[in-house]
């Protein structure tokens, strides 16, 4: 319950509505939970928390943070509008949780594909999505550049026929990415199974229950 309400009052006070098809600076952050983390004491937990919390407010209030949210099993994401990767790791380097190795951070470029990030308005309401990370086989022979252009076709058309997908977006040109669904985790995955670079086997993913305000996926 603590890993949830690490991030329960913040997200998206930017009302600003971006599309990464004309927007090149933001960054996508996973912050996966570090098995490795020091034991500490209750009370030093709960403190860091609550600092990691006003540093991401902090961040918000500044336009640096577009969005924030946990996961269900620990860890969580957030989306951040920097310049580059260097400076992207300069705002997370002044969060306290971060810099006590609370998580393992991935750091990557954001591309938005198909439908849009925008900022949640007060009073906020926090509502379960699931969320499916998707992963490039470094194995894979086929031809990747096709299969690029397929699975965006795919996906356009799947968001066009089906209102539970809310975004798409890569994090690499190799189709590594991830996707954000309105619905049960059965449908979920029903639905990304259609995936044309899955079926090839050029991608594989994972689905995890993502809690974030309502409306930041402009929904």
């Amino acid at each position: 319950m603590n890993k949830i309400i690490l991030f329960i009052s913040v997200v998206l006070f930017s009302t600003l509505q971006l599309t990464a098809q004309s927007d090149s600076e933001l960054y996508f952050v996973f912050l996966n939970t570090n098995p490795d983390k020091e034991v500490l004491s209750e009370n030093k937990v709960e403190n860091l928390q609550a600092a990691h919390l006003n540093n991401i407010d902090r961040l918000s209030k500044e336009g640096k943070l577009i969005a924030a949210g946990p996961f269900e099993e620990g860890g969580g994401i957030l989306i951040l509008k920097a310049k580059d990767q260097f400076q992207a790791w300069e705002y997370l380097d002044t969060d306290p949780a971060i810099k006590a190795k609370r998580f393992k951070v991935e750091v990557m470029p954001f591309s938005v594909w198909n439908g849009y990030v925008c900022g949640a308005k007060e009073p906020y309401e926090m509502v379960t999505y699931q969320f499916a990370r998707l992963f490039s086989n470094p194995d894979f022979k086929g031809d990747e550049r096709k299969m690029i252009h397929d699975n965006r076709i795919f996906m356009a058309d799947m968001m066009n026929n089906n209102s539970e997908v809310l975004v798409y977006g890569f994090f690499s040109e190799f189709n590594d990415g991830m996707a954000v669904f309105n619905t049960s985790t059965e449908n979920a995955e029903s639905l990304i199974n259609e995936h044309p670079a899955i079926k090839a086997g050029q991608l594989t993913y994972e689905i995890k229950t993502l809690y974030i305000a309502k409306g930041t996926f402009c929904e």
